[in-house]
């Protein structure tokens, strides 16, 4: 939040020289009072005496009064004791905002004597506004005023399809358009990473951890602002296709039961001649990320879209969820979650393939629970490979087995708090002793040649065929299974951004005939999702990460930019 000084004291300059605007336009429609709600809750709007009064127009004076509360500087405005120059502002509350702003260098007025607190704002004035709170300096040359809306789209924070729509039309900003958009900054990285907005906030004491949780405002991923004449209904814009042999795009809007969804429909028939699906980690480092925009003039597909869910956050250490194969090697590994396999054939397996990872040899086997997870148990074993780094921390006591060229090179006991080296051509094996005292459980041997594959454990039903599967990307929550919309939200997929919120999402699909689907759309709730990937004739799909992660490229052109750099992708080459 320190990145541009000045910003935040030349902020309301540009809030305070809105003109009111004339525009004549219709009552804002369908008002969700859902995101009212959960600001107020964390005390950032409180509404009026009658309600939210979501459907007003937003004022200047809303500006300088959310802007107090989005720096958590709300108290000290309240309690400010200074003058305030306005004539035209109302003694008590009204005027400590805007003294305070005045005071501060937020603002200078319309005059030196007027501030125009009844005038309207409009959605660049406000869009401009929360793009300096989270760090962002336009003075730098980081946006501008007239692209103000595009580097909201740029960042996750609005979907292009809402920026369009009020670059179009001139909509009116209203206060529920106010509410939205602080609830899509709040989800939003600071420009510097080191937090989302609501993570700094708390850090302030506006509120704490706890009740940012319960909002679903930390740790709940991003949440893009969408206008809401684009939310449930509107004129189906005109469709849009494109094909390249196996490969066809489609651009439409849906009519779904929910509501009409506006989507990007690529289908790629997987077996066809010269077709090959990879999927890719940056660097095929766990941890490593990068700008899309370099991941794609880097790779050279026809095709590339975001992949897995990750730690993605200031201070995280970027790990994917769920398993991630590329070109027939795990690089992570933890069951649970659905998945999507692709042989070198070109056939598509759609499960919860619960692996272990069979390290085998001299007569013995060792089969490790989990590849390259952060998580040490005593009763566990993982396996960590040159993905992973250079070195393991150990952080339970127990058995560590070193593999290098295939062979065992060494076996020791450790204890938490130690390291241990992962050769560039083997592995580490960890075992916790309460796995290593079991009746069945053999000491590796050093000298001992072994060979590392993964396969299903005997319970597992889901049908992938581990030997043949060269690629594997995973998500949630799964949207249709056996040709039916999935309502089943498994564990780590209940929260309001896989319920409630309309987002950026991104998802694969299996069509009857085997054919892949990938869907990217700038604005859609889950349930609107499952529908869509049923209505495109989907027997199987599964949400992939989306909000501020939301990215697709076709034929080397941008169709959707992520607000963040990038880690896993799924890319798909016809050459």
């Amino acid at each position: 939040m320190t990145r541009c000084k000045n910003c935040m004291r030349t902020l309301a300059l540009a809030l305070t020289l809105v003109l009111s605007l004339s525009i004549s336009v219709p009552a804002r429609a369908a008002v969700d009072e859902t995101n009212a709600h959960r600001l107020n809750a964390l005390g950032l709007f409180l509404g009026t005496g009658s309600g939210y009064d979501l459907g007003g127009t937003a004022t200047r004076l809303h500006g300088i009064i959310m802007l107090t509360r989005m720096l958590g500087e709300e108290d000290a405005a309240l309690s400010f004791d200074g003058p305030c120059p306005f004539s035209d502002v109302a003694a008590g509350k009204s005027s400590a905002y805007t003294g305070y702003a005045f005071a501060q260098g937020y603002t200078t007025g319309v005059s030196a004597t007027t501030f125009h607190p009844g005038g309207a704002l409009s959605f660049k004035h406000y869009v401009t506004f929360l793009l300096r709170a989270l760090g962002y300096d336009d003075g730098a040359g980081d946006f501008t005023f007239a692209a103000s809306l595009d580097k909201a789209v740029e960042i996750g924070m609005m979907t292009r399809a809402s920026a369009d729509c009020i670059l179009q039309k001139q909509y009116a900003l209203y206060r529920g358009d106010l509410v939205d958009l602080s609830v899509s900054a709040l989800t939003t990285p600071l420009a510097d990473g080191s937090a989302t907005l609501a993570e700094s906030l708390a850090k302030k004491g506006v509120f704490t951890w706890e009740e940012g949780r319960a909002q679903g405002l930390i740790g709940g991923g991003q949440e893009s602002y969408v206008h809401s004449s684009l939310r449930n209904t509107g004129a189906p814009k005109p469709e849009q296709s494109a094909s390249s042999g196996a490969v066809s795009r489609v651009t439409k809007t849906y009519a779904l039961p929910s509501g009409s969804v506006s989507a990007d429909v690529i289908t790629v028939d997987t077996s066809a001649p010269g077709v090959s699906v990879r999927a890719a980690m940056v660097n095929q480092k766990l941890g490593a990320s990068a700008p899309f925009s370099s991941i794609v003039s880097a790779s050279g597909a026809d095709v590339i879209v975001n992949a897995n869910f990750f730690a993605a956050y200031s201070g995280q250490d970027k790990f994917p969820v769920g398993h991630v194969m590329a070109d027939g090697t795990f690089l992570y590994g933890v069951s649970g979650l659905t998945s999507f396999g692709f042989t070198g054939s070109g056939a598509v397996y759609v499960g919860r393939p619960a692996v272990f990872f069979y390290v085998r040899g001299g007569g013995n086997s060792w089969a490790c629970y989990e590849m390259n997870s952060k998580t040490q148990g005593s009763d566990l074993s993982v396996v960590y490979t040159p993905a992973f780094g250079g070195s393991v921390p150990i952080k339970i006591d127990g058995t560590a087995a070193t593999v290098a060229g295939g062979v065992i090179t060494d076996v020791r006991a450790v204890a938490a708090g130690e390291t241990v080296a992962i050769p560039a051509n083997g592995y580490v094996m960890v075992f916790g002793n309460d796995f290593t005292s079991t009746s069945w459980y053999r000491e590796p041997a050093v000298g001992t040649s072994v060979t590392l594959t993964p396969g299903l454990t005997d319970s597992d039903t889901s049908g992938f065929p581990m030997e043949e599967i060269t690629a594997m990307v995973s998500g949630g929550p799964r949207l249709v299974e056996n040709g039916a919309i999935c309502t089943t939200l498994e564990p780590g997929f209940q929260e309001a951004r896989f319920t409630s919120a309309v987002t950026s999402r991104t998802a694969l699909g299996k069509l009857a005939d085997g054919k892949l689907v990938i869907v990217s759309t700038g604005s859609a709730s889950i349930q609107q999702l499952r529908e869509l990937m049923l209505q495109l004739g989907c027997v199987e799909a599964v949400n992939l990460d989306g909000g501020g992660s939301t990215a697709l490229a076709y034929q080397g052109k941008l169709i959707r930019s992520p607000g963040r750099e990038l880690t896993t992708t799924l890319q798909i080459f016809t050459h």
